[in-house]
């Protein structure tokens, strides 16, 4: 019984327990099947009010447009669409992008790698960067109408708004024209003295067009070289290519010339000519440098291209051997890829082969120089590939081809891209556009001049017929110093490591310790040097810095000597020299400086400190 009643007393509490809830409940609820109003979640809302005389409308808080959007019967789809194209909503959204600043990751030109940097975003900031990818890249107007690229920016940018090709065309023009403007304002502004160099060539459509591009040092030391004209010419004639100097000139508003650089055709020294008489004309006293006598600069690159071009003409027989066993492979896919098969049996190394062009020697050299890399698979080649050793049976201009290659012609060809390594690096010296070379000029003349002495010696027949064939073409343009521009000369003077006597060691090799001669033309250069900077002085209002006394034998005293650091041994321009090999013939050429700077080692072996324990003691600060 007592149990009974226990289990009868636990039942009614726990009836108890279960219908306290439910009584609360039904006093915030009176009627049970209402479903509590779910809160809007999607961000649609944002942009929409509900009306308040009817809650199953909302209005567009933009343009004031009114969607019904009952839970059960329309949804919000409609209201969403809308805001894709409402032109209140989009020029709301384009202001506040405009204002908002993104972090982006940058890695160009004046950032750190991967730089984050904070950008805001505008519609004219993207025409320009449209318009000036068409320039960088050189690619068409109608870019822009691709459907490729409408397709990215429509992804990457969406609120941007593409120009036609049309406006597209207007704001590159817009953006030379600023460019130039800057450019202009640069040069004047500043009365920089400029050099020229300026080119001719004709198009396949037998139009010939002409470029001048301005070289000049701004006032923070930095050097520029720009294009300032590139326009169609009528004729080759030297009058005619002067007066688009001139109009160049005075279109840009450039007062003050160094130089003109041009090749060696003679209608160039015409127009050197009328340019320097025109220039005489103007009210402007030092518009040349002592009247335009050294303003003609022929063109080193292309003297040095002459010259290796008429060597070029005696080739030996196994370059041309070389040339038709790269032909072949190159002719078509087919034997590329038996060629490469053959670079893998011998586990080559990467890369491929390249033909050369009969107008551009340097191309021979870089033929060559690849062709013997590979010179195993070529010797594979002959052997598993019938159709190879067929190709070298074939006649071509009636004559049996050369090849192909065998032992002896690798071993020529050997010889001859050392030789042609020489020419090949000065000629990258000669035309390098982004540092000063006009103080390695010199330098660089001397190493040809030592280059071809030493090649005339060689045993081998062919390169010796080469090396003299050349030397004829470097006596028309550079023999015995006097036919160069002086000024060349002056620029090797004006460098620190040198001055006036390593001059004078270019002399005693040119003229054979001739000291008469030497002395004479060591006065030549010292009367120039003097002219020029009486020349200088004169337009410079400036008043002189106060000289300086060092004590005798210090690198900035003296007459003309060279500071004697021992780092003048570490020639790093290009080569310190060259040692061309083959049997018991060995040639050897180093560079004009390199003998010189160690001579001057030599020399002042124990002075250095000496000369700056002094150059210290005498130091006021």
């Amino acid at each position: 019984m007592t149990g009974h009643s226990k289990s009868n007393s636990n039942d009614d509490d726990e009836v108890e327990s279960v219908q306290v809830p439910t009584e609360k409940t039904n006093t915030k609820r009176k009627n049970p099947t209402q479903r509590r109003p779910m809160k809007k979640r999607s961000e649609t809302w944002n942009h929409y009010t509900v009306l308040e005389d009817n809650q199953y409308k909302a209005k567009c808080n933009y343009c004031g447009k009114i969607y019904q959007c009952h839970p059960r019967f329309d949804g919000i789809s409609n209201m969403g669409t809308h805001l894709k194209v409402c032109e209140a909503y989009l020029n709301v959204k384009r202001e506040q992008d405009e204002r908002q600043q993104k972090l982006v990751a940058e890695s160009g030109e004046g950032n750190a790698s991967n730089m984050v940097l904070a950008k805001g975003w505008s519609q004219e900031a993207c025409r320009r960067a449209v318009s000036k990818m068409i320039i960088l890249g050189e690619l068409p107007l109608n870019f822009v109408d691709n459907k490729g690229f409408r397709h990215f920016y429509n992804v990457v940018v969406p609120q941007f708004i593409m120009p036609s090709r049309r406006t597209i065309s207007r704001d590159v023009m817009d953006m030379f024209l600023e460019e130039k403007g800057i450019l202009k304002s640069l040069i004047c502004k500043n009365k920089h003295r400029v050099s020229l160099t300026t080119d001719i060539w004709t198009s396949v459509q037998n139009m010939s067009y002409m470029v001048i591009t301005a070289h000049f040092i701004d006032s923070d030391w930095c050097l520029h070289r720009k294009i300032i004209s590139f326009s169609v010419i009528e004729d080759h004639k030297g009058k005619s290519i002067g007066k688009k100097i001139e109009s160049c000139l005075l279109e840009w508003g450039i007062e003050r010339v160094c130089a003109i650089t041009v090749d060696n055709a003679s209608g160039n020294d015409v127009a050197i000519d009328y340019v320097k008489n025109q220039m005489l004309l103007w009210k402007n006293v030092d518009a040349l440098v002592l009247r335009g006598d050294y303003m003609h600069v022929r063109c080193c690159a292309h003297i040095l291209n002459l010259i290796v071009t008429g060597g070029l003409k005696e080739l030996h027989a196994s370059v041309a051997g070389i040339r038709n066993a790269v032909k072949y492979v190159r002719s078509s896919t087919s034997r590329l890829k038996a060629f490469k098969q053959c670079v893998d049996h011998v586990k080559g190394p990467n890369g491929t082969v390249v033909l050369d062009c009969i107008n551009r020697w340097n191309s021979t050299y870089l033929m060559l120089m690849t062709a013997l890399k590979f010179r195993e698979p070529f010797e594979r080649m002959a052997e598993v590939d019938k159709l190879y050793e067929a190709y070298f049976r074939e006649e071509e201009n009636r004559k049996k081809r050369v090849g192909p290659p065998e032992l002896e012609d690798w071993e020529h060809a050997e010889r001859i891209v050392r030789f042609l390594k020489i020419f090949y690096d000065a000629t990258l010296t000669f035309s390098a556009s982004l540092s000063v070379t006009s103080n390695l000029c010199y330098d660089t003349i001397g190493l040809i001049e030592n280059s071809l002495s030493a090649l005339e010696k060689s045993k081998d027949v062919y390169v010796h017929l080469m090396a003299s064939s050349m030397r004829e073409k470097y006596d028309k343009y550079w023999e015995c110093t006097e036919k160069i521009n002086k000024i060349l000369i002056i620029a090797s003077i004006l460098d620190p490591r040198c001055k006036m006597d390593f001059t004078k060691h270019i002399f005693s090799m040119i003229f054979s310790d001739d000291s008469a001669k030497i002395e004479e033309m060591v006065a030549v250069m010292k009367g120039l040097f003097n002219s020029l900077f009486d020349a200088y002085s004169g337009w410079n209002s400036s008043p002189p810095l106060p000289s300086e006394s060092f004590p005798s034998g210090s690198a900035s005293g003296g007459g003309g000597g060279t500071s004697s650091s021992p780092h003048l041994i570490d020639d790093t321009d290009r080569q310190q020299g060259y040692i061309m090999e083959h049997g018991d013939d060995t040639l050897r050429v180093a560079r004009p400086f390199l003998g010189y700077a160690k001579k001057v080692l030599i020399q002042n072996e124990g002075k250095l400190m000496t000369t700056e324990v002094e150059r210290y003691l005498l130091d006021d600060d």
